[in-house]
C-alpha cells in the first residue's frame, strides 16, 4: 500500500500541474463562449431574417438560404452541441482552479453518508453536533455544503438573491405544475398555491406528471409559508459566518412532523463551508462535499446534480447500506451512476466513481455471511465498468481511514493525472467536432446565398438608394409645408396670430376707456379730472394725453410682436418636425431644436445645409430687427388727428395749427410753465395772453405740444373734463381704427414672408449640389447603424448583417484554435 507521504506528494504534483495550465484554460473557455455567442447571434438573426424576407418579398432565393441554413443545416442542432461542449470547458476550467482535491460524497437517507463524513473530516470530535444524521430530527440534507480540511474549526454560509432562488428552486416546480412564475419576491408572498385536491381537477394538470405534483405543491406551500425565515438572507454571493451549532438548520430540512412555516433558513443558501482540522489525513489540501441526495430535491435534479459533480468533484464516493430489502442496487443507484458517467469528463468511470458498502453492524438486519454476498453482487453489478466496491462499518473510525479513506487517497493519487489529461483531450476532442461543424453550417450559408445568387449590393449603390429615399422624404414633408403657406397666400388670409393679438388689443384698449380711462367707473374719472384742473387746468391735460398714449403704445407693444414670434415658431416646429422624421437618426441632436442641429452640421463639417438651418433658427430674431410696434403702431399712436372745439368757443375757419415736429426741441426756459401761470415782464414773451375767442381745434399730430394749444384757458374745470374725455375717445378710436387697418395689412405681408421662407428653406436642403453632396455623406456615414426602411436597402442590411455574423463565427473558432487545451 502506498504511503501517507507518498499520496501526498502524487496528489501535490497533480495539483501544481493543474495550476500551471489555469490561464490556459480560462483563455480555451472565454474564446469558446465568444463562438458559442456568435453563433446564437447568427441563429436570432436569421431566424429574424427569414420572418422579415417574407413580410417584405424582398428575395425568394434569401428565403431558400436561410431555409437551408436553419432547417437542414439544423442550425439550432449545432448551437446545442455548442451548448454542451462549453459544459466541457466549464468542467476543465473548474478543474484547474481548483487549490483542493475534492471528494463527493452521495447517499440516500439512512444510508450513513453523514457518519462517514463526520469520521473523515473530524466532525463528531468538535463539542457541537455540525453534521445531522439519519438519527436526528433533521434527516435530509437540503443544499451542499462542503468540509475543508483546516487548522481552525468554522463554518460559513455563501448566500443566494431571490433571482437566484426564483430560478434553481422555483422555475422548475411552476414549470412542472404548469403555473405562472413569480418574479419578484412580492409576487411570491402574495402567490395564491392551490391545494393538491384542487390542482387534480384544474385545467392546468392536464398532461403533467401527477405523480410528482403533490411534492412540488408541498414543497411551495413551505417555501411560501416559510418566507420570513430566509428573507433577510436572500443576499446574492455575501458570506457569512455561521456558528458550528447552526449549520444543520442551514443544510437540512426541518422534521416532516413540523408546522409548514417553519424556519427554512437553507432556500436563501447556495453552499456551506465548514472548516475543521482532519485526522490522521493523508493529503493536507482536501474537501469533502455533500451532495444531495436525487430523490432529495423533487425537481429537474439530474441537471443540477450532473452539474455539481462535473465541475466541483475529482471522485465520487457513492455509499450504500445493504439491508434485507436492498440487497440489490436500486433505480436511484442506477441513475447516480448513470450521471456520474456522464459527469466524468471523459475519465473512464472506475477512475472517477467508487462505491462503498456500509457494514454498520449496530443497525444492520444482515448477517456477515449476508452482507459478504451483497457484496459480491455489487461488484459482479459494477466490476464490468471497473467500479471499485470497498467495505466498511463507517462508525468505527479505524475502519474508516484504513477501509476508506486511504484505499481512495491511494486511488486518486494513482489515477488522478490520468483524469485530467482524459479531461482535457474529452474537451479538445468534443469542442472541435462542435466548433468544426459550426464553422461548416457558416460556409453552408454563404454557399446557399452564393447559389441562390442574392448578392450584397455595393456601398455606392446603397447610399444612393438611401438618398433618393431621404430626398423624396423631406421633399414631400418640406413641399406640403410651403404649399400650405402659398395657398394661405392666395387665398388672401392673414396670420391667425397677428389677426387674433389685433382683436385683443382693441378690445382691451376699449374696455379701459369704458372703465373711465383704467379707473373703476367714468364718473370717478371725470371727478378727479375736474378737481386736478382746477388747480393746474393744462397740466391735468396733458398728463391725461400722454397716460393715454403710453397706454394704447403699451398695450398693442404686448401683443403685437409676440403674435409675429409665434407665427414664426410655428413655422420652425413644422420644419423641425420634418427633419427629425426624415433624417438619419445617427445624424440627429437628442434635443429637438434647429440651432442644436445647426450646430451639429456644422461641426460634421456640413456647411451648407448648416446654414440654411441656422438662418431658419434666427428668423424670429432678424423679424424682430423690423419690429411691427416700432414701424407700425408707435408712428400711429404718435400721430393721431385730433377733431372737436372746446366748450365755450366758436371755431374760425380757415386757422390752422402746425404742431412741432417729434424731434424738436424747447429753447424757451418758460415753455413748460403754462401761459396763463406766466407772470408779467418773464420769458421770452412778457405780454399778456391774448384773450382769444376762436380756437381752430383742427390739428395734425398727437402731441402734448398740439392739445395744450387747443386747450382754452378760459374754460371752466368741468368744461375741461368732459371736452378731455370726448376728445381722447375719439382720437383713441381714430388710432384703433388706423391700427387695425395698417396691421392686417402688415399680417397678410407676413403671410407672404413665411411662405417665401419656407420655400427658400426648400431650396436651401434640396436643390442646391452642395446639399444634395451632404445629405450623401449623412446617409454614408449612417449606413452602418440605420436600419433601413425596406426593399434593396433592407435586403443589403440583412445580408450585411448575416456576413458579419458568418464572420464573427469564424473568428471566433480561430481565436479557440489558437487558446485551446489539450
Amino acid at each position: 500500500m502506498v504511503d501517507a507521504s507518498e499520496i501526498q506528494a502524487r496528489i501535490n504534483a497533480v495539483l501544481d500541474a493543474r495550476r500551471a495550465r489555469q490561464a490556459q484554460a480560462e483563455e480555451s473557455y472565454t474564446a469558446w463562449e465568444a463562438l458559442r455567442q456568435a453563433f446564437a447571434d447568427l441563429v436570432v438573426l436569421a431566424e429574424e431574417a427569414r420572418r422579415d424576407a417574407a413580410a417584405h418579398e424582398l428575395s425568394p432565393g434569401l428565403n431558400t438560404a436561410l431555409r437551408a441554413f436553419l432547417d437542414e443545416g439544423d442550425a439550432r442542432s449545432v448551437l446545442a452541441e455548442l451548448t454542451e461542449a462549453a459544459g466541457q470547458l466549464q468542467a476543465v476550467r473548474g478543474r484547474t482552479s481548483r487549490t483542493t482535491l475534492n471528494i463527493g460524497v452521495v447517499g440516500q437517507t439512512q444510508m450513513g453518508k453523514s457518519t462517514l463524513l463526520r469520521a473523515i473530516s473530524g466532525l463528531d470530535r468538535l463539542p457541537v453536533d455540525v453534521l445531522p444524521t439519519s438519527r436526528d430530527s433533521l434527516p435530509t440534507t437540503a443544499t451542499r455544503s462542503r468540509i475543508s480540511n483546516s487548522d481552525t474549526a468554522r463554518a460559513e454560509v455563501v448566500l443566494r438573491d431571490f433571482a437566484e432562488f426564483r430560478d434553481v428552486y422555483l422555475r422548475p416546480r411552476h414549470d412542472a405544475l404548469g403555473l405562472s412564475l413569480p418574479y419578484t419576491i412580492t409576487e411570491f408572498a402574495r402567490y395564491r398555491y392551490p391545494a393538491w385536491e384542487d390542482y387534480r381537477s384544474d385545467p392546468r394538470s392536464a398532461g403533467r406528471d401527477l405523480t410528482a405534483a403533490p411534492e412540488h405543491l408541498r414543497r411551495l406551500h413551505e417555501a411560501r409559508a416559510s418566507l420570513r425565515s430566509y428573507e433577510p438572507h436572500l443576499v446574492r454571493d455575501q458570506v457569512r459566518e455561521i456558528p458550528l451549532d447552526q449549520v444543520a438548520a442551514h443544510v437540512s430540512y426541518p422534521p416532516a412532523s413540523g408546522p409548514v412555516d417553519a424556519p427554512r433558513p437553507y432556500l436563501a443558501v447556495r453552499d456551506v463551508r465548514i472548516y475543521c482540522p482532519f485526522p490522521n489525513n493523508p493529503v493536507r489540501d482536501l474537501t469533502l462535499i455533500d451532495l444531495p441526495g436525487t430523490q432529495e430535491r423533487g425537481i429537474d435534479v439530474a441537471q443540477q446534480f450532473m452539474q455539481d459533480l462535473r465541475n466541483e468533484v475529482d471522485l465520487l464516493l457513492q455509499i450504500k447500506r445493504p439491508r434485507q430489502t436492498t440487497v440489490h442496487f436500486s433505480e436511484s443507484d442506477t441513475e447516480i451512476q448513470r450521471l456520474a458517467r456522464a459527469a466524468s469528463a471523459g475519465a473512464a468511470i472506475g477512475d472517477f466513481m467508487i462505491i462503498l458498502l456500509n457494514h454498520d453492524a449496530e443497525h444492520t438486519d444482515l448477517t456477515r455471511s449476508q452482507f459478504d454476498t451483497a457484496t459480491q453482487q455489487a461488484r459482479g453489478a459494477v466490476g464490468m465498468h471497473g467500479i471499485q466496491v470497498l467495505t466498511a462499518d463507517v462508525v468505527q473510525e479505524h475502519e474508516v481511514r484504513e477501509r476508506v479513506l486511504v484505499p481512495v487517497l491511494s486511488h486518486l493519487a494513482a489515477r488522478l493525472a490520468t483524469m485530467d489529461q482524459a479531461a482535457f483531450g474529452a474537451a479538445r476532442e468534443g469542442t472541435e467536432a462542435a466548433g468544426r461543424r459550426a464553422v461548416e453550417a457558416v460556409a453552408g450559408l454563404a454557399e446557399a446565398l452564393r447559389r441562390e445568387n442574392v448578392a450584397l449590393p455595393t456601398e455606392d449603390a446603397l447610399v444612393s438608394e438611401l438618398v433618393t429615399r431621404l430626398r423624396r422624404g423631406l421633399s414631400d414633408a418640406l413641399g406640403d409645408i410651403a404649399d400650405d403657406y402659398l395657398r394661405r397666400v392666395q387665398e388672401g388670409r392673414r396670420t391667425d396670430e397677428l389677426d387674433a393679438a389685433v382683436e385683443k388689443a382693441v378690445e382691451e384698449v376699449r374696455a379701459w376707456m369704458a372703465a373711465g380711462f383704467g379707473h373703476s367707473a367714468p364718473g370717478e374719472w371725470l371727478s378727479e379730472v375736474r378737481s386736478d384742473a382746477k388747480m393746474l387746468r393744462l397740466d391735468t391735460v396733458e398728463q391725461e394725453f400722454i397716460r393715454s398714449r403710453h397706454y394704447v403704445s403699451d398695450t398693442f407693444k404686448k401683443v403685437v410682436d409676440a403674435s409675429m414670434d409665434q407665427a414664426i415658431v410655428e413655422l420652425q416646429q413644422q420644419v423641425t418636425e420634418a427633419l427629425w422624421s426624415h433624417l438619419p437618426e445617427e445624424t440627429l441632436p437628442e434635443r429637438r431644436s434647429l440651432t442644436v442641429l445647426a450646430e451639429s452640421l456644422r461641426g460634421d463639417g456640413h456647411v451648407a445645409l448648416a446654414t440654411t438651418v441656422a438662418d431658419l433658427a434666427d428668423l424670429s430674431t432678424g423679424y424682430g430687427v423690423r419690429s411691427l410696434f416700432l414701424r407700425i403702431v408707435q408712428p400711429i399712436v404718435m400721430d393721431i388727428d385730433v377733431r372737436g372745439k372746446i366748450p365755450g368757443g366758436h371755431a374760425r375757419e380757415g386757422s390752422s395749427y402746425d404742431p412741432p415736429r417729434e424731434d424738436a426741441r424747447r429753447t424757451d426756459p418758460d415753455d413748460d410753465v403754462p401761459t396763463w401761470a406766466r407772470k408779467k415782464g418773464t420769458g421770452s414773451d412778457s405780454r399778456p395772453a391774448p384773450e382769444e375767442d376762436f380756437v381752430d381745434h383742427r390739428t395734425e399730430g398727437l402731441t402734448v405740444e398740439a392739445a395744450l394749444k387747443v386747450v382754452s384757458t378760459r374754460q371752466r374745470a368741468e368744461e375741461t373734463a368732459q371736452w378731455v374725455s370726448e376728445t381722447l375717445t375719439d382720437m383713441v378710436e381714430q388710432a384703433l381704427g388706423r391700427l387695425r387697418e395698417e396691421l392686417e395689412t402688415e399680417s397678410a405681408t407676413a403671410v407672404r414672408a413665411l411662405y417665401a421662407c419656407a420655400d427658400q428653406f426648400f431650396d436651401g436642403v434640396l436643390r442646391g449640389q452642395r446639399t444634395k453632396q451632404e445629405l450623401r455623406d449623412l446617409c454614408r456615414a449612417a449606413l452602418d447603424r440605420t436600419p433601413p426602411g425596406d426593399g434593396p436597402a433592407r435586403l443589403a442590411a440583412l445580408l450585411r448583417a448575416l456576413a458579419a455574423g458568418g464572420t464573427a463565427v469564424r473568428d471566433s473558432y480561430d481565436a479557440y484554435e489558437r487558446a485551446s487545451i489539450g
